[in-house]
């Protein structure tokens, strides 16, 4: 039996990071909504994931990042959003507060998890420090179909 797909049905894309500095601290936001929080935010239409992560984490914090790792990708299935974590080390810029952020911090690990409330959020900062090893992350455009970005990372951070 052929299986028939509403062509109507979208998911929302979300990138976030766990970024860390040279002394191994983790680069937090306080968000208006969900309190602290690691940067992220949502794929925007002809965004590869890596150009929105990287966009996000500078528009939120003013910190520049490279991405060292892919972590992981959760879904939720009530709200059709697909969350994808990476791995990111810091390059530049200095902690720079925004629209989304009103406090920005560097933070040692072992007090990140307990500066977290918002249960999704500590959930998924559990899942990036658990420290993770090589994943896919491609985007394509599908009429001509064509890769557009195509990109190897080891899984976890380092």
């Amino acid at each position: 039996m052929k299986r028939k797909y509403n062509v109507n049905y979208t998911h929302f894309v979300s990138v976030a990071a766990l970024v860390t500095n040279d002394d191994n601290e983790i680069l937090l936001i306080k968000s208006p909504r969900r309190g602290w929080e690691y940067p992220g935010g949502m794929v925007e239409p002809g965004e590869t994931f890596e150009e929105a992560l990287l966009r996000e984490i500078k528009e939120e914090s003013g910190i520049d990042v490279e991405i060292i790792g892919f972590i992981g990708i959760c879904k939720n299935i009530e709200k059709d959003v697909v969350n994808i974590d990476f791995a990111c080390r810091a390059i530049g810029g200095k902690p720079t507060t925004s629209d989304e952020s009103s406090e920005v911090r560097w933070v040692k690990q072992e007090d990140a998890l307990s500066m977290i409330t918002f249960p999704l959020t500590r959930k998924r900062l559990e899942n990036m420090l658990s420290g993770c090893t090589q994943a896919n992350v491609f985007s394509f455009k599908r009429e001509p179909f064509m890769i557009v970005a195509d990109n190897r990372y080891p899984v976890g951070k380092r």
